[in-house]
């Protein structure tokens, strides 16, 4: 095969991992945190960079010293898991630099913001209880949804007792405001 068609350098993107720091965020705002949430993104950073990246550096440079040829398969995976790492380190660097972190236990009043614990009851079905968290934070799973997402956005600033609208993949669902509560979030 002709040296033309073969992608020869060390360069390597993945897809999966996001690079911009500001993907998500509105223009204009900030990466609004949990104490939590941003202590788990430091934890995350502190283990690629102390653990991670030094155990991936003592494989690459073992590969590339015990082996005459350095482009050999095992060599160039080292090498891709190493771009992928430092990747996501440049990643969380850059959103930890913009990050704010609110303490949801410091909000108060009666309307929605970051950091509120929300139950909401649907036309039909059971009730739900979301909290609005940063955008890394988000778990649906454990009723944990990003301040930018639809639904957060359609409960902001609202109260208990407001009807608000939210279009859904099965379309357009009117939910009550049941409680607003400022619980820590784990």
């Amino acid at each position: 095969m002709s040296k033309a068609f073969v992608k020869d350098d060390d360069t390597w993107e993945d897809p999966e991992i996001e690079l911009d720091p500001q993907a998500n965020i509105p223009a204009g705002s900030r990466n609004y945190m949990t104490a939590q949430g941003a202590r788990r993104l430091d934890e995350e950073l502190g283990d690629l960079v102390q653990h991670q990246r030094p155990q991936l550096l003592a494989t690459i440079n073992s590969l590339g010293r015990d082996k005459l040829n350095p482009a050999d398969a095992n060599f160039r995976e080292a090498r891709k898991s190493l771009q992928r790492l430092e990747n996501r380190i440049a990643f969380l660097t850059g959103r930890l630099a913009i990050t704010e972190v609110i303490d949801p236990l410091e909000q108060d009043g009666d309307h929605i913001r970051f950091g509120a614990t929300v139950t909401v009851q649907p036309s039909s079905g059971p009730g739900k209880v979301y909290q609005i968290v940063g955008i890394d934070e988000a778990d649906i799973e454990r009723g944990r949804i990003s301040w930018t997402s639809p639904l957060a956005r359609s409960l902001l600033d609202g109260k208990a007792g407001d009807i608000i609208k939210v279009s859904t993949p099965a379309g357009e669902q009117e939910l009550e405001i049941i409680e607003v509560r400022y619980l820590e979030i784990l």
